[in-house]
């Protein structure tokens, strides 16, 4: 079997866009609590913000499509 990690990389950037919008909506919706949630929504926005530029450099980098055996005792 084959592993291409652009396809893989390229549904993470979507899925933590997705994350990041709904995590974005909830701290907008308890910013007046200020509640510890609210707090680590934000962080994790911030930390995904970070991440989601890192991850498109990395597509973008050369890689090799890896061989992986479905099979660990396997040498298919």
């Amino acid at each position: 079997m084959l592993l291409d990690p652009k396809p893989l990389i390229d549904r993470s950037i979507a899925d933590l866009t997705q994350l990041s919008s709904l995590l974005a909506a909830a701290v907008r919706c308890d910013s007046l609590l200020q509640s510890p949630e609210a707090r680590a929504c934000e962080e994790a926005v911030a930390t995904i913000s970070n991440l989601i530029p890192r991850l498109q450099v990395a597509r973008n980098a050369p890689m090799t499509v890896l061989r992986v055996s479905g099979c660990p005792s396997c040498e298919d």
